[in-house]
């Protein structure tokens, strides 16, 4: 009778052990994220056109049909914000020695480029992965005011919510571009994800 108790504790025991073992290893896969939810990636590095003092190609523009003032504009800026894109070109400026193209001179679209790549990871993981959780989308397009002394003046970024180009509009603030001759330029710069 003992030998028969011992072969049923053992046999208890044994099935015991195998639902922990197996209760373990269903908690333990339940970590792991499913195939389809791969976080989003940057696909290699963002391209930038450069647009010398004019506003976009037709049928890109986007935002208010008039300046703000540059009063307004300064104080929006101060608070993190920034006028639209077409809002920062419609302020007026002066141009300079129109004689020769010394005053006119702006940054390469090749030289855009590599500023806002240096900085583009910094927008993707603070902005872009949260509007992921709302807004469907591969790319993002920054339509971007650079004044010459090298600052992000106005932007639109499309597509996305307010709240998403606001997010964007303050990591724009911060990056500093090289000065050049002319008092401002426009660009536009793509990245894309998946």
């Amino acid at each position: 009778m003992t030998e028969q108790l011992g072969k049923h504790l053992l046999t208890i025991g044994t099935v015991v052990a195998l639902a922990a073992f197996g209760w373990l290893t269903a908690s333990s896969n339940t970590s792991h994220a499913a195939p389809g939810a791969e976080t989003p990636r940057l696909v290699g590095a963002g391209t930038a056109k450069a647009y010398a003092l004019a506003l976009p190609p037709e049928g890109k523009a986007s935002g208010g049909n008039a300046g703000l003032g540059f009063a307004k504009a300064e104080a929006m800026r101060a608070k993190g914000q920034l006028p639209s894109y077409v809002q920062a070109m419609l302020e007026p400026a002066e141009l300079g020695d129109l004689d020769n193209d010394e005053g006119q001179a702006h940054l390469s679209s090749a030289k855009v480029s590599e500023i806002m790549n240096r900085h583009v990871n910094k927008i993707f993981q603070g902005c872009v992965l949260k509007e992921l959780k709302k807004t469907r989308m591969s790319r993002v397009s920054i339509q971007m005011v650079i004044s010459g002394k090298g600052e992000i003046t106005g932007a639109t970024t499309k597509p996305g919510s307010k709240v998403f180009q606001g997010c964007v509009n303050k990591k724009l603030i911060a990056i500093n571009f090289p000065k050049f001759a002319a008092p401002r330029m426009g660009a536009e710069y793509t990245f894309s994800f998946e």
